[in-house]
């Protein structure tokens, strides 16, 4: 599943108004570790809670200071309008590149690996082991592209006409693919230990063009519920997939020190739907709240949004990309299943605030890829790409 949306594009327009005032914002936020959780109940034995009766979470978490206040009246109030650079542009290109590749199944391997009976798990028996045994983690271990080169790829999208290119930063697997603050499971320290975000930004730079980065890890929590399944069937039924591992478990193994739970986050099964839509081609839960979990669906959003701030803290796309149906990020429906809070206003108030005050001007517009137009915010750009 592809629908995604280019989250706000940073124009500058000559409406800065010097705001220089003392910077305050999520990268400095100290994210205390995940919070304890019950131990998971039966499968499917709990209800979803009423989104219509919960109301959105205002996160405590502080943003780059400015004009852009994270709600959607202050955002639309500012909002410039969409970048002539982009529509001038006319073609650019996407880089969906990442450790899945190395599994040879499709840009959702991690997840179907998992998945008994599928082309995914069955190359993964045939590559790696049983998934019980050698899982997801090995493969971020192992993958290394040491033919890699950024440069030469940027040359080559140039020399083809691109004028812009969208870089994958993290997908559902939640490997982050730059020197992340907050996510211990990155490329610097598993893999090629190479930040490749960084990598691909000096390349674009050099080229003269624009870039933006993809983040696909907002509905990660639920995606990956296929980590916490066992095969029905065979020498290795009911022994439970890596997924289930804890920190603990990985004392005198080559993990040691990195949680899983960073990885493949927590067992929610016990939520109906859950664990039927972890097993469907692409569907997400039935709208919802994780209702007993709410400690720890704060903490996600918060770690949601803190990443890219992160990202864009480091490297400073012209736009950037979250990945989603059409219902707002953490809006207890779609993608957006499992929390309602208002971190997507956060990280794009941060956003265009962070370009003001680099620029002087919101001289690039970002822009999200996916079809949230229905959220009816006039803020953000609207783009729709869906393949199978």
């Amino acid at each position: 599943m592809n629908q995604f949306i280019m989250l706000g594009c940073l124009w500058l327009g000559a409406c800065a108004m010097a705001f220089s005032q003392q910077q305050t914002n999520g990268v400095n936020y100290q994210l205390g570790p995940i919070p304890s959780v019950h131990k998971p109940l039966a499968e499917n034995s709990v209800p979803m809670g009423n989104i219509q009766t919960f109301e959105e979470v205002k996160l405590d978490l502080p943003i780059t200071s400015g004009p852009y206040e994270p709600t959607w009246k202050s955002i639309e109030a500012n909002y410039p309008g969409t970048p002539e650079w982009l529509r001038d542009s006319k073609f650019g290109i996407w880089i969906h590149f990442g450790p899945q590749s190395a599994g040879e199944s499709g840009d959702w391997y991690a997840r179907k690996m998992y998945v008994e009976g599928t082309p995914a798990y069955e190359n993964h028996l045939k590559n790696y082991g049983h998934p019980s045994e050698v899982g997801y983690k090995e493969v971020l271990r192992d993958w290394n592209p040491k033919k890699f080169n950024p440069k030469a790829l940027v040359d080559i999208y140039k020399d083809a006409g691109a004028r812009f290119l969208i870089i994958q930063s993290v997908h559902h697997d939640q490997f982050d693919m730059w020197d992340s603050k907050y996510q211990p499971w990155n490329s610097t320290r598993l893999g090629p230990k190479r930040d490749l975000i960084g990598e691909w930004e000096k390349a674009v730079r050099k080229a003269g063009i624009r870039f933006g980065l993809t983040f696909h890890h907002e509905y990660s929590w639920w995606w990956w519920q296929t980590a916490f399944q066992s095969d029905t069937k065979g020498d290795k039924k009911g022994v439970p997939y890596d997924g289930n591992l804890t920190l603990a478990d990985g004392k005198g193994k080559w993990w040691e020190g990195l949680d899983p739970k960073y990885l493949y986050g927590i067992n929610l099964r016990e939520y109906e739907t859950v664990a039927e839509a972890a097993n469907s081609r692409w569907s997400p839960p039935q709208a919802g709240i994780f209702s007993d979990h709410l400690e720890y669906a704060e903490w996600y959003a918060k770690w949601w949004a803190l990443r890219m701030m992160d990202a864009v803290d480091k490297y400073n796309p012209d736009f950037i990309y979250t990945d989603g149906t059409d219902q707002q990020p953490f809006s207890g429906s779609g993608t957006g299943t499992g929390y309602k809070c208002d971190a997507m206003q956060r990280v794009i108030a941060d956003f265009y605030n962070k370009t003001l005050d680099r620029r002087g001007k919101l001289l690039y517009h970002r822009f999200s890829f996916y079809s949230r137009q229905r959220w009816g915010h006039l803020c953000l750009v609207y783009d729709c790409a869906k393949g199978w």
